[in-house]
């Protein structure tokens, strides 16, 4: 069950994170926004271990989690981004650069700090429904 209700949250915020890479990734991003499922599943089997701790250690499992996510989502994107057929691309440059991008905004655009708010949210849910 936690799986099911980590994978949905996952694609809400897989629909998040295409809302706010649209701007640099445009369509691409919308692409990748279904990966939000395996995301969501992947970082609860990631942190689930941590859930049993004081809720203190979901602080540093929010930050930790939250640039796992957007790092694998922007993976995502630059996959997504190899559909356009442009000579001279370097594949691995492509689906690394939109990483790489992603991980840029949650860091140097203050906005998207919430995010690590909004994750600890996320883990206190689980953590919640966990016991």
């Amino acid at each position: 069950m936690l799986i099911l209700i980590s994978a949905i949250t996952g694609l809400l915020w897989g629909i998040l994170g295409a809302y706010l890479t649209q701007e640099f990734a445009g369509l691409y991003s919308w692409l990748a926004a279904p990966s939000g499922l395996f995301i969501g599943a992947f970082i609860y089997f990631l942190s689930r271990r941590f859930y049993r701790m004081s809720v203190w250690a979901l602080i540093p499992v929010s930050i930790v989690s939250t640039f796992v996510a957007v790092a694998v989502f922007g993976l995502f994107v630059g996959a997504a981004d190899l559909i356009r057929d442009i000579p001279s691309r370097v594949g691995w440059e492509v689906v690394i650069q939109g990483m790489i991008s992603c991980l840029w905004g949650l860091v140097c655009i203050p906005l998207y700090w919430v995010l690590f708010l909004l994750a600890f949210g996320n883990h206190a849910l689980l953590r919640h429904l966990d016991r």
